[in-house]
């Protein structure tokens, strides 16, 4: 139990409403807060503390690792979720509890609903079956319809300040140094802030280091773009290593469990699906982070020496502000191409590459960051 709670780092609040609603529940609950808030982390918590006691450690851990037959956690990957979305999530629902009297449906991003698909949940958030237990997690309640709302209990979390973000990651053994440029760069997101000083840390080095590396050439577009492409490339293996592992280890947990056949089937296709989310959002995601890399540069440029820098740990870099300018409209552009049209990455990239100026000559290094 104290391993889950721990990762929902100064939201002590918003916790103890938690703990207090596990026990006496209603049926239907909205985690909302801005991302990186640790609303994912709670629903997970939440979700065990409505399962089981506070000292069934097995329960606990299972939660932990997201494997509890009763804690389902719904997170299509799609931008948009419709009705076929929601009526997973009532299906869900009305299934019997596995091991217990109880079980928690979690349904992330629960913004992303739209109309329909909202519609479709209202009659299960308000009279759902006696054994369920709701948890919606939103980061922008403002776009639930507000009937949505109106049948959940909402417990908010508070916005997590910079220096927060960085304790917790120099706690959990991050670099001094890494974690104060991580959590500069995420802006309150600790989610974002881990994976900036864990797997995507090569991304944004390779990326920053591009910008700088440019001449105007098409060589140099070639060799970076090259680059490039192999930085996303690692991070993807990473984490497809990581999902080996993770399912390597369900079958342990499995055969030692002894479940049904149908319940371990289940099991392994809610961490089959999960995979397949992770890797689908993991190359975009990185792609995404490294877009943002380059306009840090072109901030950092715009700011001059008497501002914080956001890339702190890597050589200063002067660019015309005009091209600053430009190259910032270029960033945006790639951006919307990537979600709008789903691009192939390497002509985006070179596209993208293409577009963004050379630094001033002599200029890398030559500034004094505070």
């Amino acid at each position: 139990m104290r391993g889950m709670w721990e990762r929902v780092a100064f939201q002590e609040r918003a916790v103890a409403r938690l703990k207090e609603a596990a026990a006496r529940p209603v049926h239907s609950y909205l985690l909302s807060g801005p991302r990186g808030a640790g609303t994912e982390d709670a629903a997970r918590g939440f979700g065990a503390a409505l399962i089981a006691s506070a000292d069934d450690e097995r329960t606990w851990d299972l939660a932990l690792r997201g494997r509890h037959p009763d804690i389902v956690e719904i997170d299509p990957p799609e931008a948009i979720l419709r009705v076929e979305h929601a009526a997973t999530v009532v299906e869900e629902a009305h299934r019997s509890p596995v091991e217990g009297g109880r079980k928690a449906i979690l349904l992330l991003g629960a913004e992303r609903l739209n109309e329909a698909a909202a519609n479709k949940l209202l009659k299960t958030l308000e009279e759902p079956p006696a054994t369920a237990h709701l948890v919606l997690v939103s980061s922008n309640t403002d776009q639930l319809i507000p009937t949505i709302r109106s049948r959940c209990q909402e417990i908010r979390f508070a916005p997590l300040a910079e220096a927060d973000v960085r304790g917790v990651l120099e706690a959990g053994g991050v670099a001094s140094e890494q974690a104060a440029i991580a959590a500069r760069l995420a802006g309150g997101d600790l989610g974002r802030a881990r994976r900036l000083a864990g797997r995507l840390a090569a991304v944004r080095a390779a990326f920053v280091d591009a910008a700088a590396g440019l001449d105007g050439t098409g060589g140099a577009v070639a060799l970076q773009v090259g680059r490039l492409n192999e930085a996303l490339g690692d991070t993807v293996a990473q984490l497809e290593t990581a999902q080996a592992a993770e399912s390597d280890e369900l079958a342990v947990d499995l055969a030692e469990a002894g479940y049904a056949d149908r319940v371990a089937a289940t099991l392994s296709r809610r961490l089959a699906e999960r995979h397949r989310r992770e890797h689908r959002r993991a190359r975009s995601e990185a792609l995404l982070e490294g877009i943002t890399a380059f306009e840090s540069v072109y901030r950092d440029s715009l700011a001059g020496p008497g501002a914080p820098a956001l890339n702190a740990d890597r050589p200063a870099v002067v660019f015309d502000p005009l091209a600053c300018t430009r190259a910032l409209r270029a960033c945006r552009a790639a951006r919307d191409a990537l979600a709008e049209f789903n691009p192939r990455e390497t002509l985006l990239l070179e596209r993208l590459l293409l577009h963004l100026p050379a630094p001033r000559s002599g200029s890398a290094g030559r500034l004094t960051r505070s």
